[in-house]
């Protein structure tokens, strides 16, 4: 019988899940079920269970899954995923008829590369009329590009989400490939726009500071000096 290298990751996936919340077959019934109205209730869902938690200030959270209740993007990328709990607040809060794409690097270094187990579990996130894609590459290449604009299907991005490489140059080159896909009226999110400490080489405070004067914009963060997170909003 062979074993998957990543069966002992597996057990620890699915031992933590049992512990944050019970069965991984009664939490994948709620992802399952039909999306609730109130973003409050899917944020603070998102942000009880470990195995998908967000990376994420509870309430900063909370006025972004508002803010994206109000919208119900048609169509949304993405760039870095993590476990999974924005892109779960997202899946619930968009559209019933919405295109989702995940885009993340598999051994990322600011967070990214979901094995392919999470990936299971992921697929249980949209409601039965949304369409979920899970890409682990580099968001940088311009194949991936390629690719994410063939499954748009020269449909434009109601929202954009960039998470992903947080060096000021990737996060730079994720604005500058991905931003061209967002269509008017649609908004541009960058997260982590708050300063962070020099050692984490977190550059998307830069590139925020940069950016924002260029459009009409929104700052969701709880604390200036809070040296993490913060939420970033380009309106397009």
């Amino acid at each position: 019988m062979s074993i998957s290298p990543e069966s002992s990751s597996v057990g620890r996936y699915f031992r933590r899940l049992s512990k944050g919340f019970s069965l991984f077959p009664l939490l994948a019934r709620l992802c399952s079920t039909k999306s609730p109205d109130d973003p409050v209730e899917v944020a603070e869902f998102a942000l009880r269970i470990p195995v998908i938690r967000p990376k994420q200030v509870p309430s900063e959270l909370i006025q972004f899954a508002s803010m994206v209740a109000n919208k119900k993007p048609r169509s949304v990328l993405e760039i870095g995923t993590n476990l999974g709990g924005t892109l779960f607040v997202l899946c619930k809060l968009a559209d019933p008829s919405a295109t989702l794409i995940s885009l993340d690097l598999p051994g990322g270094r600011f967070g990214g590369g979901y094995r392919w187990f999470q990936a299971l579990l992921f697929q249980h996130f949209p409601s039965r009329g949304q369409r979920l894609h899970l890409i682990r590459d580099d968001s940088h290449k311009l194949e991936v590009l390629e690719r994410v604009t063939a499954i748009l299907h020269e449909r434009k991005l109601d929202l954009l989400f960039i998470d992903g490489d947080h060096t000021y140059q990737g996060v730079r080159a994720d604005f500058e490939m991905y931003s061209p896909l967002v269509g008017t009226g649609g908004v541009i999110v960058f997260h982590d726009i708050v300063q962070h400490p020099a050692d984490l080489e977190c550059g998307v405070s830069h590139f925020w500071r940069e950016i924002r004067i260029r459009y009409r914009h929104e700052e969701i963060t709880e604390n200036l000096n809070q040296g993490w997170a913060g939420i970033g909003v380009l309106f397009t």
